[in-house]
């Protein structure tokens, strides 16, 4: 991040030592002062914004949310989910297009390395093994939110043909180096769903649809995409009761990511007419040092001529939990 005026600069920086040091209200008071120099840099006005949050500073902190979409449209920052976190907006139930592109294209140089160093990240393991790398091969397969790469590494030898998708356009050059897809699409992965290329095999959902939000579409889409008899496998953060309202299946969280209850997935699949053939939920990656509990699902579209009629009721309330 930087103002082009190098005062400023110098002043974030040391804002961000402070910060690393644990000193937030001197972070926030050199933050404040930078604005004096630079007030309509959008990055600082964020992290200004979530200095004051964290401090419990709601009004100033909404306003300068606030102050920072009168400048920007685009919104690459994600201040309205800021706000939806401070209750001054509602919380959005789609995903947040600018703001996940920009995320990740600041982020592809550095995520191989981050989350399989810093972050023991599992999930290519994990659905490397609820695909049980299906005898015979896993046919075609789509990667949703296939970032650089790293389920397609585990996946390809598997595959007759694997295509991905994602946002980051960083991303997509760090998968396209790795040589291992077949295709890659810079998409929505809702839209890119509902009029697909081809259909699948298998389509896996990995550390991706905590940025979605509402997964209706992405449901729907999902078995619009397979084959009949298609399996795919999907995980999401596993929301935590704790604090939340009584039957609440989806959460903005204060990374900015969703939490989604298992129920609620089980819902969205049956609306989709998927089968849920396995629930369990185990460590995905590590969150400020603390393992983070995800749900990885295993759904079908059934065959032609079998399909049951589904409701959420007919599917076994208790899922198998993996510790």
């Amino acid at each position: 991040m930087t103002s082009r005026d190098s005062r400023a600069d110098r002043r974030v920086g040391y804002a961000r030592s402070l910060i690393d040091q644990g000193d937030l209200d001197g972070a926030l008071s050199l933050l404040e002062q930078t604005l004096e120099l630079a007030p309509d840099w959008l990055d600082l006005l964020i992290l200004t914004g979530e200095i004051r949050a964290k401090l419990g500073l709601r009004a100033e902190a909404v306003a300068i949310f606030r102050h920072y979409l009168d400048l920007s449209t685009e919104d690459r920052h994600g201040a309205m989910l800021h706000l939806a976190l401070l209750g001054a907006a509602p919380a959005p139930e789609v995903q947040q297009t600018s703001y996940v592109r920009a995320l990740f294209d600041d982020f592809a140089e550095r995520f191989d390395r981050t989350l399989l160093q810093s972050l023991d990240y599992q999930g290519p393991v994990l659905i490397a093994e609820a695909t049980g790398n299906a005898p015979g091969g896993l046919g075609t397969v789509l990667d949703l939110g296939c970032g650089t790469g790293l389920v397609g590494e585990r996946l390809r030898q598997h595959c007759s043909w694997l295509e991905g998708v994602d946002l980051s356009a960083g991303m997509l050059e760090k998968a396209r180096d790795k040589k291992i897809y077949d295709m890659l699409h810079q998409a929505d992965i809702a839209t890119f769903l509902l009029e697909p290329p081809r259909l699948y095999d298998w389509i896996i959902a990995g550390d991706v649809l905590n940025y979605v939000g509402g997964l209706e579409n992405v449901m729907t889409g999902i078995s619009m995409a397979l084959r009949s008899g298609g399996r795919a496998v999907l995980t999401v953060e596993a929301l935590d009761s704790t604090g939340g309202a009584e039957g609440e299946v989806m959460r903005l969280l204060p990374t900015l990511r969703y939490g989604h209850s298992a129920a609620y997935v089980r819902a969205m699949a049956a609306d989709a007419r998927l089968v849920v053939l396995d629930q369990r939920t185990e460590m995905l990656r590590l969150e400020a040092g603390e393992p983070l509990a995800s749900h990885i699902f295993t759904v079908e579209r059934p065959s032609a001529g079998t399909a049951p009629a589904i409701g959420s009721s007919d599917l076994d309330p208790e899922p198998r939990i993996n510790s």
